[in-house]
């Protein structure tokens, strides 16, 4: 469903309550057939996601994935029937450590979505006996008003903007946002913090303004007992919903994808918010736009300077004259001028005019596109060189005739997706299938940079730009619980030599997930199981001024490489 046409003079849909967002974080799919290790890097995942929008002042949107988090590693994981394998048990590990800083997280973000709540309820009733009471009419209004992503903030404004039509300005904020986060990280490093400190600042929220922060103690979770997890999990459900019980059951499928309405009234009053003016984005002018209004002060006189002679050749230079120390005024130390009753008076303090308080605003891009079912997919940016940068380094394998694959990486600003890392792991390739191996290794290179698994790439080296059932099934552990997650497919020999793909939801998505097919190919029963995923009518968008690098885990391989 292509919501391209959306106007940008739209406003902020209405908060969701704490209520809703813990429904609306309960509500994903379960499937323990599908592996446990595509199951830990959503968890992962989910918590950067989380991390991100709660940077950004994205209060709502980190709540519920947070919530999201907590559910799937306590809830699921830790009684996935595969658990206890020594792989997935070390795997799981870390994800459990992090629970108390999730909840401590939780609690923070708490606040802000209860006021963003209440207050636009009192707006509302303010405005119910002057205005007509309103529904969502548009498509576009029917699904934001589900999407905690664009909902109205009163401590953090934003200006929602059509990531389509602002592709330059989407990217240069990305570009800023990701120097940022580089930045703090090497100044970690340089400052001689430990390995072991700088994960926990992160596990602990703190990376973002870890300078600004520094003093604040991370909670300690070296050490954290099944039973307390327990005692914090309880805690949060009922931090989640009061009065509401944290329930897992899944809900059933004939209503799950309907907007829910308010649970106190199915007609919304959305309070006036002043239309904006169509945005017009001029780089000089947004950054000039950003400095400080304040004039800078006038610049003193400036003095004649002599033009200096040149010096005849074989002179020796003149002599650096000795460098006098600054003295203090002159001052009496009589002991009748140190007697208090002679302390001269302060000149009077010059009484400077308050500033005006700049009007915290943030800017949120909204969706590209949605989901067959109606849910939103944010707009994913790909550097249109990547491709023919993974081609390069699969050419070996592609004369042999053996697949090979990538996996794009990125990082989430405003609520867009950047694409700004190929990442080769050790993989086993033959003619028709390629295998990611050594799972750890990628996931603490993600870890270690704030990645976000956005998607991967691969090679057809006979065969057609097509997905094949394998890679279906390969698509759905990514996209299970990010439905922006894309397929690259190329077939350097055929024609077309590449598409952009995901699976439709509904039906591709869940009749892959209910798949139980365990042979390398076979048929499904289904015709309309993916679509394309580039733009048009898609939500990725290829730009070139996205920067990228490539890095190579495979063993003897050159580590990075920019691009």
């Amino acid at each position: 469903m292509d919501m391209a046409d959306t106007p940008d003079d739209v406003r902020p849909s209405r908060p969701l309550s704490v209520r809703e967002l813990d429904e609306e974080a309960r509500n994903f799919r379960w499937n323990p057939s599908i592996p446990f290790k595509y199951w830990v890097r959503t968890a992962d995942t989910l918590f950067l996601e989380a991390r991100s929008y709660l940077g950004d002042g994205n209060y709502a949107k980190a709540y519920l994935l947070f919530l999201r988090h907590s559910a799937l590693v306590f809830d699921h994981l830790a009684k996935h029937p595969k658990a206890k394998e020594p792989e997935n048990k070390t795997a799981l590990r870390p994800l459990l450590k992090r629970m108390p800083a999730v909840f401590k997280l939780m609690e923070e973000a708490k606040p802000h979505v209860d006021r963003a709540y209440e207050e636009w309820v009192k707006i509302s009733a303010a405005q119910r006996d002057t205005r007509e009471s309103k529904k969502p009419t548009s498509a576009y209004q029917r699904y934001a008003a589900t999407d905690p992503a664009l909902s109205w903030n009163a401590s953090s404004r934003a200006r929602l903007l059509d990531a389509g039509k602002h592709q330059e300005l989407a990217v240069d904020l990305a570009r800023k946002e990701i120097w940022r986060r580089d930045a703090a990280r090497r100044a970690t490093r340089q400052a001689g913090i430990s390995d072991e400190e700088e994960q926990v600042r992160r596990s602990a929220g703190l990376w973002d303004n870890w300078d600004d922060r520094s003093s604040v103690a991370a909670p300690e979770i070296t050490r954290y007992s099944e039973d307390k997890l327990r005692q914090d999990m309880e805690a949060a459900r009922r931090l989640a919903a009061p009065g509401f019980g944290f329930d897992t059951t899944p809900e059933p499928d004939h209503n799950r994808h309907r907007p829910r309405p308010d649970s106190h009234s199915q007609t919304y009053h959305y309070p006036s918010i002043s239309k904006p003016k169509t945005f017009d984005y001029d780089p000089e002018v947004y950054n000039r736009s950003r400095e400080p209004s304040a004039p800078p002060p006038p610049r003193p006189s400036k003095e004649s300077i002599h033009e200096p002679q040149p010096r005849p050749a074989g002179h020796p230079p003149p002599l650096i004259p000795r460098k006098e120390l600054a003295q203090p005024p002159p001052y009496s130390t009589s002991s009748h001028e140190l007697h208090a009753d002679h302390i001269p008076e302060l000149p009077p303090k010059i009484v400077e005019p308050d500033k005006p308080r700049a009007e915290k605003e943030r800017t949120t891009f909204k969706p590209s596109a949605y989901l067959e079912n109606g849910k939103p997919l944010r707009t994913v940016f790909l550097p249109d060189r990547l491709r023919r940068s993974f081609l390069d380094i699969a050419a070996d394998n592609t004369r042999k005739n053996l697949e090979m694959c990538g996996i794009l990486c990125g990082t989430l600003v405003n609520n867009a997706l950047f694409i700004s890392h190929l990442l080769i792991p050790e993989q086993k390739c033959t003619s028709d299938t390629c295998e990611t191996e050594d799972e750890t290794a990628m996931l603490e290179f993600c870890i270690d940079r704030d990645l976000l698994m956005l998607g991967w790439i691969h090679t057809h080296p006979t065969q057609t730009c097509f997905m094949s059932s394998r890679d279906l099934h390969t698509q759905a552990g990514y996209q299970v619980m990010m439905p922006e997650s894309i397929a690259i497919v190329c077939a350097p020999r055929h024609t077309p030599s590449w598409g952009i793909f995901r699976l439709t939801d509904p039906p591709g998505l869940p009749h892959v997930l209910q798949c139980n097919h365990t042979d390398t190919f076979h048929q499904h029963s289904i015709d309309n199981i993916y679509t394309d995923a580039g733009n048009p009518p898609g939500h990725v968008y290829e730009t070139s001024k996205l920067e990228f690098s490539v890095h190579d885990l495979r063993l003897g391989a050159t580590t990075k490489q920019q691009r």
